[in-house]
């Protein structure tokens, strides 16, 4: 045997992957062929989406100019909408002379209630140190405080139930987060107790974005509670 045989064997060796790569990417398989696959941006030659012009106008506008099925797409609509704020237009619906506008306005009102309530109990159920569960909780309950969701003669009961547990919340988390901190002052600031809302907020280390503003909607309530 040559003595360069070895040597030739090795770099046949060495080519042949190499080759075998050529052939995969050169031969189209039958697999490949019958995928019907294209090569290209099929983005490049599809017709582009018409342009809709945006809705400027208010929402009670569009509630008092619309009539028959565009009234029902508006309707739906609304429940894309935090149901808090959408409910006062739902209840004007509710309270009006069309059945169906009535159960379409009542049965959105009455999920998005329901998907609030189901959400805020399962918070209520992790565990208190949980920052963020604590952060969202609170956050959720504001949002059933709300005043359209919430009657007159509710809200107090259940604000003194989101003041507890924001109480709870912050003793039981070593490092409240601002999320938290924020809620926590919300809580207190709607409560009317505005030294907490001061002390939560006085945590907060480094600026945060509502901060500011819920700071001052506290100035104004502590200048409102010294007038009356």
């Amino acid at each position: 045997m040559p003595p360069t045989a070895p040597l030739l064997t090795l770099a046949i060796l060495a080519l042949l992957p190499v080759l075998g790569t050529w052939l995969i990417v050169l031969v189209p398989s039958r697999k490949r062929q019958a995928s019907g696959i294209l090569l290209g941006n099929p983005l490049e030659s599809a017709p582009l989406a018409p342009v809709v012009p945006p809705i400027t106008k208010p929402l009670v506008h569009l509630s008092r100019s619309m009539s028959g099925s565009d009234m029902e797409g508006f309707i739906l609509g609304l429940r894309h909408l935090p149901v808090e704020l959408s409910a006062p237009l739902l209840s004007r619906f509710i309270k009006g002379n069309d059945p169906a506008l009535q159960l379409y306005a009542q049965g959105i009102l009455q999920q998005g209630r329901e998907d609030l309530a189901g959400q805020f109990h399962r918070l209520q159920k992790q565990t208190p140190s949980d920052v963020r569960s604590a952060a969202w909780m609170l956050e959720t309950g504001l949002r059933l405080a709300h005043p359209s969701l919430c009657s007159a003669t509710e809200r107090p009961g259940f604000l003194k139930h989101l003041v507890s547990l924001a109480a709870h919340r912050l003793q039981a988390t070593a490092d409240p987060s601002p999320l938290l901190l924020v809620n926590a002052a919300e809580v207190f600031l709607e409560a009317g107790m505005l030294e907490e809302a001061d002390a939560a907020l006085a945590v907060l280390s480094g600026p945060s974005l509502p901060a500011p503003e819920l700071t001052a909607r506290i100035a104004s309530a502590r200048h409102l509670k010294s007038l009356a």
